[in-house]
């Protein structure tokens, strides 16, 4: 292994998390001399096709190492943590996750985030699929995420993280259709049953929806292949706004007005500012 001291990222949560604080260590690594380490147990490893990373077997390693957590919390720019006491190797989490911690390093995160081989003609199977399924020559295809999921549930509600309303997602695609033609809506969610029901008002739009219990690193590559997309709320919608290329919408509120879960987050750190809002 290099000489240089290493940083590890703590493994907390699911790829959208696990894709905040790999990239957030790429920038902070950059700016402090330091090689991040990344096992080959780890998701990121198994997703995208990562270059020039030291992979090793387990991460052990990492539990030797000092730990520093971020100081404000999930959704919020922690400035302290791009400048590391020279000379150590460092454990740092929690979560990471705001775009300020690796923009300098931005086009590097974009070709690390290339899926693995066996992702990518999934990928690349199913968007030949939902081409083939309209009469457009030439369609625009708006990837949406709609997560429902444990942000549904009681717990969550609590504590004041909500779900984009249906009125936010009927706005955001009346925004494209004003500018695109020729467009198809695809759909991947983790409650179908759910978007149907919401997206059954749109009989004039062309939508596909993604199978139900699909991997989620496939419908991240697909979301990623549109030629924009529409979030709702949670950090995989987050990267598949990041990974498009095109526009990007997102629900400005994904935290209830003066609840606790609206105060996790600094918008301006989390949402980058070329991003469209679209409220109601």
């Amino acid at each position: 292994m290099a000489s240089r001291p290493f940083l590890c990222y703590t493994y907390n949560g699911r790829l959208g998390n696990l894709m905040f604080e790999f990239a957030s260590l790429t920038g902070i690594a950059a700016l402090n001399n330091r090689t991040l380490i990344i096992a080959k147990e780890d998701d990121i490893y198994k997703v995208f096709d990562l270059k020039n990373v030291t992979v090793l077997d387990n991460r052990d390693v990492c539990d030797t190492f000092e730990f520093i957590e971020e100081a404000l919390g999930c959704c919020k720019f922690d400035k302290t943590l791009m400048t590391l006491p020279r000379g150590k190797s460092f454990k740092i989490g929690l979560y990471l996750q705001s775009w300020k911690y690796f923009y300098h390093v931005q086009d590097e995160i974009r070709r690390q985030y290339q899926f693995r081989d066996h992702i990518k003609e999934k990928a690349k199977h199913i968007m030949n699929t939902i081409r083939a399924s309209y009469i457009y020559k030439s369609p625009t295809l708006i990837g949406i995420h709609i997560r429902i999921g444990d942000i549904g549930n009681e717990m969550h509600n609590y504590g004041g993280l909500v779900i984009a309303p249906e009125g936010y997602i009927y706005k955001a695609m009346d925004y494209t259709k004003a500018r695109f033609s020729d467009i198809i809506f695809v759909i991947a969610s983790d409650d179908l049953k759910w978007s149907r029901s919401v997206l059954s008002a749109r009989a004039n739009d062309s939508i596909y929806f993604l199978e139900e219990g699909s991997e989620p690193e496939v419908d991240l590559a697909v979301l990623a292949s549109c030629d924009h997309v529409i979030q709702t709320v949670g950090t995989f919608s987050w990267w598949a706004g990041f990974l498009s290329g095109g526009l990007s919408i997102y629900y400005p509120h994904p935290g209830r007005i003066g609840s606790p879960g609206e105060a996790r987050y600094n918008y301006a750190d989390f949402f980058l500012p070329t991003w469209i809002p679209v409220d109601i």
